[in-house]
């Protein structure tokens, strides 16, 4: 349509322009015809001529009336006649040919002869003058009939080309109303379409409003979406640390803000044991005693997993602690949840503002108090002490130097004996991890391997601890077993039958001579993978011992399921067995137990004759302790039997 539009337009142009070029030809043409007067002026010529000699002769002759005067201004006029004959399309005319070329020289020739003698006419000048002139009648003749016949052929040219020029021009014009018509109906065209595009228009305004409207609501949905989370409908960690943030650009902060964070003592139990289903739906109910709890103005968010926390004005320290305690409280009470009840506690840490904190002080400080409050028991509500970060850079120290014990040599394995209760003798030893620190001394392992686990780093010792041991037993007597503990998160590992393999092949150790004690917390989540595991130990030929038995998640179900060698009594049972009669009721039942299902028992902590005894009477078969021995490095293990064996013979 817009070509269409562009080529009409410009045929309007190349019209109007052609049309003015037509009109100044036309114009030009009716000029012309209006000059055409050639034939005119020759015809006038010749009668002037024929007056001239007409007067010339009749002064000739005498007595008609014509004097000298007259015979005069006839000449002047035909000299004036010449001179036309000289100028404009006559020049023209008379150039064109030769014939008439002579003609009008002759006649100038004729004409100046006579004025030259006009003054001194007599009637033999007369005479001359007229032979003169006759001789010019023919060709003057001649040339009026040919000024008369290209005049005639010019105004019929001329008429033609007027004709032609008319036609041209009522074409143009039929063509300029024509290209008039289909511009209208163009522009009607153009004028519909516009209404419609008009139309579609309004109605495309009409979907974007409501398409922003739709947006706005969308981005309202989605800002609510990325600042809230979306199982409890609580703000979540973005948009508590926005509000915190501008609190402190605004200057609203002060002395009497608080930060509270809550973590669920033992969420994850809950999780494991009633389903994730009955644990979202804990949250939900912790959430919105949280939101009962607290003020209208304190700012309630849920962080992440299950921690929450709290953003509160206008508290002192006995008040935010106040508010602590009450959300122990709170939290604390059962909850009924799918005809279940459940009781879950919470640990509270619980930061305020000082002239020197930020966002980020304050957060971490909250954090602090909250590890010190899980720390101390859990279920405790704890105020941030700038002593935790005394606290916080000493462990960061102690995880740093457990990191670099391996390389600097500072772990050592010891190994303390296990003997048969019959006889005392010596049948193997227990692999036990030392770490001595050139500045800390003997570290417990109770104090660094808790640590290890939680950095991660407990994968790294205990191999290196099973290698060591293994390469260790490798050169002890044949008859002695050595035996290494394995942790639950190594048990985890699904490398670990490949790690156990490696270490025996490298050592040469059988694996007949190798033991491995996991504790009862192995079974916890206990699936097909740990069934497959212990099997594969056992088809190594491997013994499997539970340690600690009794001490944990104990289930008589566990000693089914899963085919363990040996079952080991923690020592809290051997200590209280000569003082308390129930100490004594569960260890005779484990021993029972044991031998029904064809497992040995080792009993572990023994450090009295009497223990000894009791336990020797119950049936027990191997026992542990310092009254066998205590642990003790490798290159002493049998120097020291030596020295035994030849003070018995002294003596």
């Amino acid at each position: 349509m817009k070509r269409l539009l562009v080529a009409v337009v410009c045929c309007f142009v190349v019209a109007a322009g052609y049309i003015s070029y037509v009109i100044a030809e036309r114009q030009g043409a009716l000029q012309r015809v209006s000059r055409y007067n050639e034939a005119w002026t020759v015809s006038q010529t010749l009668a002037e001529f024929m007056r001239l000699e007409h007067r010339l002769g009749a002064y000739g002759l005498g007595g008609m009336g014509v004097d000298l005067d007259e015979v005069r201004l006839r000449l002047d006029i035909m000299f004036g006649r010449v001179n036309i004959l000289e100028q404009g399309t006559l020049h023209d005319f008379i150039q064109s040919d030769p014939v008439r070329r002579k003609t009008v020289a002759d006649l100038k020739t004729a004409l100046n002869a006579i004025d030259g003698e006009v003054n001194g006419f007599g009637p033999g000048n007369v005479r001359l003058g007229l032979r003169t002139l006759a001789a010019l009648d023919g060709p003057m003749t001649m040339l009026a009939s040919q000024a008369s016949e290209y005049g005639s052929n010019r105004i019929a040219a001329d008429q033609a080309e007027l004709e032609q020029l008319h036609l041209v021009f009522s074409g143009l014009a039929a063509g300029l109303i024509i290209c008039g018509v289909c511009l209208i109906a163009i522009l009607f065209h153009h004028n519909r379409l516009l209404d419609r595009a008009h139309g579609g228009m309004k109605q495309l305004t009409q979907d974007l409003q409501g398409a922003s409207e739709e947006l706005q609501v969308q981005n309202h949905r989605l800002a609510h979406v990325a600042h809230h989370d979306a199982l409890t409908g609580l703000p979540n960690r973005v948009l508590f640390r926005q509000r915190l943030e501008a609190k402190f650009d605004i200057g609203e902060v002060n002395a009497g803000c608080a930060v509270l964070f809550l973590d669920l003592d033992g969420f994850k139990d809950v999780n494991d044991t009633l389903g994730h289903d009955t644990g979202d739906a804990l949250l939900k109910a912790v959430a919105d005693r949280l939101k009962l709890a607290t003020k209208a103005q304190d700012l309630v968010c849920r962080l992440g997993g299950d921690e929450f926390s709290v953003l509160a004005d206008d508290l002192n320290e006995q008040q935010a602690l106040d508010l602590g305690r009450h959300l122990l409280a709170q939290i604390g009470s059962p909850y009924f949840i799918k005809d279940r009840e459940i009781i879950i506690a919470t640990s509270i840490g619980i930061a305020l503002m000082d002239d020197r904190a930020t966002p980020d002080v304050l957060l971490k400080n909250a954090d602090l108090a909250l590890y010190e409050a899980k720390g101390s028991g859990r279920g405790r509500v704890c105020v941030f002490r700038p002593e935790m970060h005394d606290r916080l850079e000493q462990k960061r120290a102690f995880e740093e130097d457990l990191r670099k014990a391996l390389v600097n040599g500072e772990m050592e394995v010891y190994y303390q004996p296990q003997a048969s209760a019959a006889t005392r003798v010596i049948e193997g030893y227990e692999a036990l991890l030392r770490w001595k620190h050139p500045m800390r001394g003997s570290v417990p392992p109770c104090d660094f391997i808790p640590v290890a686990e939680e950095i991660g780093m407990i994968n790294l010792l205990g191999e290196w601890v099973l290698k060591t041991a293994c390469i260790e037993a490798a050169g002890w007597p044949s008859h002695l077993k050595v035996a290494v503990n394995l942790s639950p998160i190594q048990f985890r590992k699904k490398s670990l039958l490949q790690t156990i393999v490696s270490a025996l092949a490298y050592s040469g150790l059988d694996p007949k001579r190798l033991e491995v004690e996991i504790t009862e917390s192995v079974l916890l989540d206990a699936n097909h993978k740990t069934a497959d595991t212990l099997d594969g130990l056992r088809q190594l030929g491997i013994t499997v011992a539970m340690d600690d038995f009794g001490t944990g998640y104990s289930s008589l179900g566990n000693l089914r399921r899963f085919a363990f060698d040996k079952i080991k009594i923690d020592r809290s049972f051997v200590q209280d067995i000569t003082t308390r009669a129930d100490a004594m009721s569960i260890i005779n039942l484990v021993i029972g137990v044991a031998k029904g299902l064809g497992m040995a028992i080792t009993a572990e902590g023994i450090e009295t004759e009497e223990q000894f005894e009791c336990l020797k009477r119950l049936g027990c078969e191997q026992i542990q302790g310092y009254l066998i021995g205590r642990p003790m490095p490798a290159s002493q293990l049998f120097a020291d039997q030596r020295s035994k064996t030849a003070d018995r013979y002294a003596s």
